[in-house]
């Protein structure tokens, strides 16, 4: 049976877990949002700028609640460096790049 400070050292590793991977997804709709706002700017359909501003302030929103979240928390706002979507937003820039070069 875990003592009472084995739980509490347990849940305060989840709580960090936690607070490790809202600072993750924090990161990553921050550089969706920038994303974002220069796709819609590079659409040649206005249909297609439409779709890009309209996941833009779904993004804004989602950002919104991750601060409360993090506020909730007793944090502060905080992002963490995820390579992960840096590789998508850079495949993202390169195809944006090739499109306008044809």
């Amino acid at each position: 049976m875990a003592t009472k400070k084995e739980s509490q050292s347990k849940a305060k590793g989840l709580e960090d877990l936690f607070h490790d991977g809202l600072k993750d997804v924090y990161y990553a709709e921050r550089k969706i949002l920038a994303a974002l706002k220069k796709m819609a700017k590079g659409a040649e359909s206005d249909e297609l700028t439409a779709a890009f501003e309209k996941h833009r302030d779904e993004t804004e929103a989602q950002i919104e609640r991750l601060q409360q979240v993090f506020e909730i928390f007793g944090k502060r706002p905080q992002a963490k460096t995820c390579p992960a979507i840096d590789g998508i937003i850079e495949e993202g820039q390169e195809i944006l790049e090739e499109f306008k070069e044809a």
